[in-house]
């Protein structure tokens, strides 16, 4: 397998002059954030997984608090407009695919529906604009899956 160097793009593609200071703050620190990890991927030849969260009801404004017990300490949770993103460093797709059930699990114990997608570098692509598209592809599709 061919881990390369690649590239940071802005996740976030709401253009700055339309941003508030804080919206720029999050999108800086999430940048910051994904680029230390994608720098360490790359060099250590790990992977790295992000799992995207979108209810089906009103946004993810309290994902993180629900979900705070199901997610793994070691993972870093965001919100990202409507939707909670979750990085989880040195995970491959299996490892997040068996995240992705914990949380189906846990939901649908409480009566919830919810959409996720998830992407594993370098498996769906090798730059973070690559997995930012497939990432946005798989949770926009109408047919994704629901819990």
């Amino acid at each position: 397998m061919n881990f390369e160097k690649f590239v940071l793009y802005r996740i976030n593609t709401v253009p700055a002059k339309t941003q508030t200071d804080q919206e720029a703050r999050r999108s800086v620190n999430l940048e910051i954030f994904l680029e230390y990890e994608l720098q360490a991927s790359s060099r250590y030849c790990r992977y790295l997984s992000i799992v995207m969260l979108k209810s089906a009801g009103n946004g993810s404004s309290n994902f993180k608090e629900f979900l705070s017990d199901c997610i793994r300490t070691c993972d870093t949770s965001f919100a990202y407009g409507n939707y909670l993103a979750i990085l989880m460093g040195e995970t491959d797709e299996q490892s997040s695919a068996l995240a992705i059930n914990r949380y189906r699990h846990f939901i649908r114990s409480k009566g919830l529906k919810i959409q996720f997608a998830s992407v594993t570098y370098p498996r769906d692509g090798k730059t973070l604009e690559e997995l930012h598209r497939i990432l946005m592809g798989r949770i926009e599709d109408p047919n994704g899956a629901k819990y």
